[in-house]
């Protein structure tokens, strides 16, 4: 039989023995206490959801850092590294230890349960990660080979709105329709024998509604979303990632699956493995996949032809004489009183500003702004005429560039 140090004797000095040398200290200073291994338990979550009571001990002294939430989350958070909490769940009291490491291949984490036995250690731990399984009032952001909750991020989608989104041909109500009509329709699509999921690719230059509009429709569906930001990573394949992916998601169905930048995401390498993890022999009941793209000439036929992998197409192009109409015209309701802007004045700029993409029509309105600010002499008609005219040539200047 091998002796009780085999394990640290053979892994000498490779990081696996990190959390094998933390367990046996851990166990050590135990006091006959219950130690449970796990891999990292989310247990700020689980108390943000308040399922329990937290509170940092003071020794050993918890590793941590503060960190700038940004313009949009301006305030201060802690990231925790080396950290031991005293949690209280209803009348029982354990610990739970989190150590973080680096190696070569990202980050290494553990967590341990300190409990008065392995039976209650195990309970909190099963509690924990059933009531924390769904996303919550967050959205699950894969990259680097690993899934992280975005509190920002779902906040952002919750500021988002169909009512600011100008599109033609009442898009936004078939958008609106196909997708609401799709998640109530589980019960038909079973008895008629149809596959019960959803592919949806949004297509078009940039600047011009796609993510707005995907935010929209994941805050008016609400049901858990998640949003991959990359399949790198430097250790796994992308044939591993785009596994973990549509696991996860199967696991949270009827569900989002953001796409974003479709074309940056599928390469030669793993198209076969994308288009049978989609719709091949693997089961997506309840999967809806959005996906967008500026760049769809990048993206092979066999993806974006076959419609049982995109069900539908939603273009989004350069605004059209009406629609930035419309556009400006809301802009003008909203800063009428500030900046002396009438209506009237809406159609030279509307005429100046052919080939626009609303993210440049947006533009305009903020440097015009910004403009008029420091000369609030000027007439705000011809300062937009103005501005407009500077970024019709860095439009030129960019499209010459590329």
């Amino acid at each position: 039989m091998p002796r009780a140090e085999f394990f640290h004797d053979a892994l000498a000095d490779n990081a696996a023995l990190l959390p094998l040398r933390a367990e046996s200290l851990l166990i050590r200073d135990a006091h006959d206490r219950a130690v449970v291994a796990c891999h990292r338990l989310d247990v700020q979550e689980y108390e943000r959801r308040g399922h329990c009571r937290l509170e940092v001990e003071p020794e050993p002294r918890p590793s941590n850092y503060m960190y700038w939430g940004g313009e949009d989350h301006d305030r201060l958070y802690t990231a925790w590294e080396q950290v031991v909490r005293k949690v209280i769940w209803g009348e029982v009291t354990l610990q739970v230890v989190q150590l973080e490491w680096e190696t070569s291949c990202g980050p290494g984490l553990r967590s341990w349960v300190i409990a008065d036995s392995v039976e209650q250690a195990e309970a909190f731990i099963l509690d924990v990660e059933r009531k924390t399984h769904h996303p919550g009032e967050s959205i699950l952001v894969f990259a680097g080979g690993r899934w992280r909750r975005n509190h920002r991020l779902y906040e952002a989608t919750q500021s988002a709105s169909f009512e600011d989104l100008v599109l033609a041909d009442n898009l936004k109500e078939t958008i609106r329709r196909d997708f609401h009509q799709f998640l109530e329709s589980e019960d038909r699509y079973r008895r008629l024998g149809i596959a019960w999921r959803r592919g949806a690719l949004l297509v078009g230059p940039p600047g011009n509604g796609k993510t707005h509009c995907v935010r929209a429709l994941v805050k008016e569906l609400n049901v858990p979303s998640l949003y991959v930001q990359s399949v790198r990573h430097m250790r796994y394949t992308d044939e591993e990632m785009w596994q973990s992916v549509f696991e996860k998601a199967r696991g949270h169905c009827p569900c989002v699956l953001v796409l974003e930048d479709l074309d940056a995401l599928i390469n030669d390498e793993n198209r076969s493995f994308f288009l049978n993890q989609l719709d091949g022999f693997e089961r997506n009941h309840g999967l809806i996949v959005l996906a967008t793209t500026n760049h769809p000439h990048r993206i092979d036929p066999a993806i974006i032809n076959r419609p049982s992998r995109f069900d539908r197409k939603y273009h989004f192009p350069l605004p059209t004489h009406d629609e930035r109409q419309e556009y400006l015209g809301q802009w003008q309701h909203q800063l009428a009183g500030e900046a002396n802007w009438t209506a009237e004045e809406i159609a030279p700029v509307v005429a100046n500003t052919n080939g626009f993409s609303f993210a440049y029509l947006k533009e305009l309105i903020v440097s015009s702004i910004m403009s008029w600010m420091a000369e609030p002499s000027m007439n705000f008609a011809d300062v937009l005429l103005e501005q407009s005219g500077l970024l019709q040539r860095q439009m030129r200047t960019e499209t010459e560039e590329q």
